[in-house]
């Protein structure tokens, strides 16, 4: 029995068998750069999972801001210490109710104010702007000078009248943070009152509006 083998056909084997070969290994490759590109996407997206939980973690501070005012200073002399407590509503809103006594003279200023952060109240620096209703009450202490024609000299002398007052004032707030859950803070605004016994019973055109300001500085926390 003779076997013709034809060149021509074993060369297109050889080609045939080059080509599958070829084929494999190049599907082979492509199926190995997938898994590959696969594995690193998905590493990729823990990373990114687990850095914005951390950072969450890291910024979330507490929600509650208790605040105490060493020095604070409201329009008609008055000089005294305060304390306040914030609630942050979100990220951008805040309730925060100031307490301030009077250490010049004996008087008491409470008010209810509506903190609005426009850049978020996470960072460490945090602005805002607070419209606030003020409510005071108290006694004001008005200095004399008398000429006593005997000595050549003027007396100082002062008297204490009841004072009571109502307004509106628009503050702006800024809290720098020195630690994590530590920080100073400035907040000062202007306003008006739309009652004031005071301006009432000194002013001749018979007026109870009067102007209201404040300026607080102050060490805080939040937890």
């Amino acid at each position: 029995m003779y076997f013709i083998i034809n060149p021509k056909i074993g060369v297109i084997l050889r080609k045939e068998f080059i080509l599958k070969n070829n084929f494999g290994r190049f599907f082979l490759s492509k199926q190995k750069k997938y898994k590959m590109k696969k594995i690193l996407l998905s590493l990729s997206i823990l990373m990114l999972v687990y850095t914005v939980d951390a950072q969450k973690k890291k910024q979330n501070l507490g929600n509650n801001i208790i605040t105490f005012m060493p020095v604070s200073v409201i329009s008609d002399n008055v000089v005294g210490v305060g304390v306040s407590y914030e609630r942050l509503v979100n990220e951008y809103v805040g309730i925060r109710v100031p307490v301030t006594v009077g250490i010049n003279n004996s008087y008491v200023n409470l008010g209810v104010e509506a903190k609005l952060y426009p850049g978020k109240n996470n960072g460490a620096v945090r602005y805002a702007i607070a419209p606030m209703l003020m409510f005071g009450t108290g006694y004001d202490r008005d200095y004399y000078y008398n000429y006593d024609p005997l000595t050549g000299n003027y007396i100082t002398t002062f008297r204490e009248t009841e004072r009571t007052h109502f307004g509106f004032l628009l503050n702006q707030t800024l809290n720098i943070t020195i630690a994590k859950n530590f920080f100073l803070g400035l907040d000062g605004g202007i306003g008006l009152n739309y009652y004031d016994s005071k301006a009432y019973n000194y002013n001749y055109n018979n007026t109870k509006l009067s102007f209201a300001g404040q300026l607080n500085f102050g060490l805080g926390v939040r937890f």
